[in-house]
């Protein structure tokens, strides 16, 4: 008899935002959505998270039962401890089923820990995933939140699709303007509007939008983080300010994957807490595909071999989002390690990425 086939990984959306960005009403509308009836909702304990009305009178202790059908609970202690109780309560049969988890953070949260506790924790590794970061930014007053709070421009550096919301209150020019702020910020982080909540929930747990973040690597290679418009001053001025500064780092050839290990150890190592976000596609010897690398700080995602590339753009593309870390720094550091290592083919798959186990 064959053995059982293992339990599938269970995907994590991380939802965070500044402070009156609209979580709460995202989530709200999210929860009342069909294909969002088996989804465990955890709050943060000193969140403000509206749920009252959603609420039947079935609890397990600190886990509510939602007339929707999901299960809300609230962060008492450790993350990790919270969601490895969720699990064992839905294994034993206390809480219904659930196939996805969503974790909503506090307005001034610093995503980065959150993220580095849900990629590196190994009790979490058979059970569940992260899959993607969503933070929200109010259309209204986003733009004088980024220009006044680190906290805020932080979120939107870590994040893998932006959510504008109030857009309802907010004219062209305004959610122009701060589209071109969040896009010199994050090149590689889709953005979406949300009316009133509304959005696909798709966005949130669909390997899609993963395969979406790919594509748009290929637009902020080509200069979709540099380019100009009439918003250009205010937004320099920002990464100025906070020491934000994102570009693309290109190059032609394949790689030697040991060499360009040893180069993110390095920078990861020295670097990590700013380097704010690194997304890339890698031309790696002896691989048809490209290989997806993604880095929030010291923390690397394990990488992903894909079976194609998502243009005709065959280059290394790597997109840097840095907090006060010179451009020439980095290019300088990675030519040395090209030109130290000639590329060989490898046949075995990348692995062993710094924060992670090979």
């Amino acid at each position: 008899m064959p053995p059982p086939a293992a339990a599938p990984i269970i995907p994590i959306a991380l939802i965070t935002g500044f402070l009156g960005s609209g979580k709460t009403t995202l989530l709200n509308a999210l929860l009342r959505h069909p294909a969002m009836r088996d989804t465990a909702v955890i709050v943060n304990e000193f969140g403000e998270i509206g749920l009252d009305h959603l609420l039947i009178e079935t609890a397990f202790e600190d886990a509510l039962l939602l007339k929707s059908g999901c299960i809300c609970c609230t962060v008492r202690g450790d993350l990790t401890d919270t969601i490895l109780t969720l699990r064992d309560r839905r294994r034993c049969g206390e809480l219904p089923p659930f196939a996805r988890i969503a974790i909503e953070t506090t307005g001034l949260a610093d995503p980065a820990p959150i993220i580095a506790t849900l990629a590196e924790e190994p009790r979490l590794a058979e059970f569940a995933a992260l899959g993607s970061v969503l933070v929200t930014v109010d259309a209204v007053n986003g733009a004088s939140q980024l220009q006044s709070s680190y906290e805020s421009v932080k979120q939107a550096a870590l994040a893998d699709a932006l959510i504008l919301t109030k857009t309802d209150l907010a004219d062209a020019a305004t959610r122009a303007a701060l589209e071109a702020v969040l896009r010199a910020i994050n090149p590689a982080a889709a953005i979406h509007e949300a009316v009133k909540g509304a959005i696909a929930p798709a966005l949130l747990f669909e390997s899609a939008a993963a395969a979406a973040g790919r594509d748009r690597l290929a637009a902020a290679a080509h200069g979709a983080s540099t380019a100009h418009d009439g918003h250009s001053d205010d937004r320099d001025h920002l990464l100025r300010h906070h020491g934000i500064h994102s570009f693309t780092l290109t190059h032609d050839a394949p790689l030697s994957w040991p060499a360009l290990q040893q180069w993110l150890e390095a920078l990861a190592s020295l670097k990590g807490p700013d380097l704010l976000r690194l997304k890339g596609l890698v031309d790696v010897a002896g691989r048809r595909g490209p290989v997806l690398i993604n880095a929030v700080q010291h923390v690397f995602h394990p990488p992903q071999e894909l079976a194609r590339w998502p243009d005709a753009d065959h280059r290394t593309r790597l997109v840097f989002i840095t907090r006060n870390i010179p451009e020439a720094a980095i290019i300088n550091s990675f030519a040395a390690i090209v030109a130290a290592a000639p590329a060989e083919s490898d046949p075995e798959m990348p692995a062993g990425l710094p924060g992670r186990s090979p």
